[in-house]
């Protein structure tokens, strides 16, 4: 029998045998801080294919820019990894893709105001006893009862 850990490791091996891809994805996550705030507003990371980094830039102006910044690009970057990860650089135009540095999920606001119902708990016993919804809905009564100082960050508004 295999623990977690050993058929959490094999089961992701299959999608990335060498690390490589997890590798990139640490690279795109740390882009500013790798290559320094200058060449990250004008270059970003747009993909890899193999050993080459594919960067995306603004216009063509900035594509020759970063193309004489490509060597010294590569050299932080395979410093930041601790081996030769890239080899060589393609620029091109980014034409209003998404770099893969720019972080597309935000964080939720967690100054949430939540509207108490008036008859909060006048369902109860509506649906089957011990069913799903039952359930959720027994824990939605109970939370919407709870003291307002146990729930930090959520602001009640009274209904009326």
């Amino acid at each position: 029998m295999q623990t977690i850990n050993q058929s959490l490791d094999s089961w992701l091996s299959r999608f990335d045998p060498d690390g490589s891809r997890y590798l990139f994805y640490v690279i795109c996550k740390n882009w500013e801080r790798i290559v320094g705030p200058e060449i990250s507003a004008l270059a970003k990371p747009m993909g890899r294919s193999k050993a080459t980094l594919i960067l995306g830039a603004e216009d063509s102006m900035v594509i020759q820019e970063i193309s004489f910044l490509s060597t010294q690009i590569l050299g932080r970057i395979n410093a930041f990894c601790g081996s030769p990860f890239f080899d060589k650089t393609r620029v091109e135009l980014l034409k209003g893709r998404i770099p893969l540095d720019r972080k597309l999920v935000h964080e939720p606001d967690l100054k949430t105001s939540l509207k108490r119902p008036e008859r909060i708990g006048g369902l109860m016993g509506m649906a089957e006893e011990g069913s799903a919804v039952a359930r959720c809905y027994a824990r939605y009564v109970e939370f919407m009862k709870r003291n307002r100082d146990e729930a930090p960050g959520i602001k009640y508004i009274d209904s009326k």
